[in-house]
């Protein structure tokens, strides 16, 4: 009987999960004015994010009473800019309108919170479209 409860706590052990994320923190400003906030969860520093989540000031999109109103970071595939997106949340899905978007406007890299992400002409934009 001892033997059984001894392979039972080795493979609770075996397959228990320690959540050793870490939270990456990034204010910046888009070109509609919002000040917002991202916070990047990834699995070590530098690393590309497992996870995000965007807060801006001011009125977010309306959305239906089956999602909610939340904002998104995306990277336009024409033209490499990093957009600040309204959107509609439901879980870990998002929808919005590419129209609806503002770059993210930016006086150094350090501004565009990817970790490979330039600043050109005061705007983010992640060279080949790629920003970690």
């Amino acid at each position: 009987m001892p033997r059984r409860w001894l392979w039972l706590l080795l493979s609770c052990c075996a397959c228990s999960s320690d959540d050793n994320t870490i939270e990456e923190t990034f204010a910046y400003t888009d070109s509609a004015g919002r000040a917002c906030q991202a916070v990047l969860e990834k699995a070590r520093p530098g690393s590309a994010s497992l996870n995000q989540s965007v807060s801006c000031e001011g009125q977010g999109k309306s959305c239906s009473s089956e999602s909610n109103p939340c904002f998104v970071l995306n990277v336009d595939s024409d033209t490499e800019a990093i957009r600040n997106c309204p959107a509609c949340c439901k879980g870990s899905s998002s929808s919005f309108v590419g129209a609806e978007c503002s770059v993210l406007v930016c006086e150094t890299e350090a501004d565009c919170v990817y970790g490979k992400a330039s600043c050109v002409s005061g705007l983010c934009s992640c060279p080949g479209g790629y920003c970690e």
